[in-house]
Parts: structure tokens; sequence; C-alpha cells
């Protein structure tokens, strides 16, 4: 054997591997994603197929990735939001911290943990005689407005009627993604809104680094182990960014956080609603 060839090529394939090393975490990301590639995409597509998991919409080929987010949960007294939805006029039954309720003849406003807002409306007066999809969504977001809240930051991201009652389920945005689980919630009838239920999310901090995860392709086969989606159909696949405050091992009482880090995830939503949210890495 020519050891001096073989040292040569060892050297130079070291050499190689360091570069491609050096490119990988230079960019923090695969030099060849083979999960992105048309015969991937066509595999899973069966998968799903084969659950009963259809596709309505694009799955994203992207090697994906979003800077770190620091997000903290929007948070109103129950004196602000006597003002907001009853010009203060509202009667407060219970103000314990971080929980309360108000009451204003039919009206009523409860929150809890500061951060989870409920409205209901008992009038049984009819105001209302013609709805339609159109009309729903401008008396959605008159009320939103009006009751203190910015729409800017909102994306209506689900509306379905069922006997009369009109459902439309918002989604809070940064730049056009998705900042989950962050919601605002009504149900409208010929009586008007009847109920409103909001918990949402604000950007505190974007920082510079880039945190990837799997690729749309890859992580959609998570799909097939949760049978509460077979049947259903995917109308949406998005990178959101994701805060669950269960998944911050050092907080106790997920239920009481305040804020936190929103890391990139995929968001699947479904024809009839229903989200799943996958962040594996």
């Amino acid at each position: 054997m020519d050891w001096s060839k073989a040292k040569t090529i060892l050297i130079v394939a070291f050499i190689i591997t360091n570069i491609l090393l050096a490119y990988v975490v230079i960019n923090e990301k695969p030099v060849d994603e083979s999960t992105i590639k048309d015969e991937f995409v066509e595999d899973v597509v069966r998968l799903l197929k084969d659950k009963n998991i259809s596709i309505a919409t694009q799955i994203p080929k992207e090697v994906p990735y979003l800077n770190t987010m620091i997000v903290g949960y929007e948070k109103l007294s129950i004196n602000e939001l006597n003002k907001n939805f009853f010009n203060t006029t509202g009667n407060v039954n219970d103000d314990r911290d971080g929980f309360g309720t108000l009451e204003n003849g039919n009206e009523s406003v409860a929150v809890f943990n500061n951060k989870l807002i409920i409205y209901e409306n008992k009038e049984e007066k009819e105001i209302y005689k013609d709805l339609n999809e159109e009309k729903t969504i401008q008396l959605a977001e008159e009320f939103i407005k009006k009751k203190g809240f910015d729409i800017s930051d909102m994306k209506l991201n689900f509306i379905k009627e069922d006997k009369g009652t009109f459902y439309l389920e918002y989604s809070k945005v940064y730049n056009d993604i998705y900042v989950e689980k962050a919601y605002t919630n009504l149900q409208i009838d010929k009586r008007g809104i009847k109920r409103f239920e909001r918990q949402w999310l604000k950007v505190r901090n974007l920082g510079e680094t880039k945190i990837y995860i799997n690729t749309a392709p890859k992580s959609v086969l998570a799909l097939l182990g949760m049978e509460e989606v077979y049947g259903k159909t995917i109308t949406d696949i998005s990178l959101c960014y994701y805060f669950d405050p269960q998944k911050h091992d050092y907080l106790k009482e997920p239920g009481k956080a305040r804020q936190g880090k929103a890391i990139p995830a995929w968001r699947i939503q479904f024809d009839d609603g229903y989200k799943v949210y996958i962040d594996e890495y």
C-alpha cells in the first residue's frame, strides 16, 4: 500500500468534511435536505391518505426557521374591562388577584388569571333579521374595536354557521406569521354578539438568533399517530411562533405564566377549525 498517497487522501477527506461541517454550523441548516424533495412529499401525501387525512393546501418545501421571540400575555384588570365594556357602569361582583366578574343588565364579563376574558350577552331580543358571513365579520370587528382592542394584529382563520349562530376565530399575527396560542373567538346570531372570548399575546422582544426545526413534510408525519385527526382535511400548514407554558419546565403552575419564549412550530389547521402544533427539532 502507498501510505503516502493514502495519507494524502485522508487529509483531503478531513478537509472536505471540516468545510461541510463549518457550512452547516455557520448556516445552521443542512446542506441537502431530502425531506423537501418531491419524492418525499409524495410519500407523505400517500401515507396521510392511508389514514384518511386529506390535504387541500400546499405542503411548504423550505428549510424552516424563525428568530427567537419573547411573548407575554395581554393583561387587563376588572376595572379596565368595566371601562372598556360598560363605560364603568357595570357592577363588580368579584375582584380578586387575577380574577374578577362584573355585570351590566343582561351582559357580563369575567377575567381569569388576568389573561382570559369571557363576555356573555343573554339578551333575547332579535336585532338583525338577515345575517351572512360578511355582515357577521363586520359586527365582530366593530365590537372588538369598540371594546378597546387593536385589530391590526388579528387574522380571521375560521368561520362557520350552525343553526343560525356564526362562530368566528381570530388568531394573532406578527409580520404575517401566526403567534400561538392566542385567540379571540366570537359567537354571533340575530341577537348580536352573544359570546366573546380572548386570550392574547404581546411580543416583548424579537432576537437575532435563528432557530431551525424539522421541515413541514417531515413534521406532518406526526399526524399519522393522532387518531383525532383521521378523516379530516388539512386546509393550512403555516410556520408559526408557538408559546406553550406547559413546556416550560421551570413553571410549576402553567396557568400563572406571564411571559416566556415562543419557539418555531408548524401550525396545521383542518377544515373544521381544529389545529395541531408540531415543534419537533
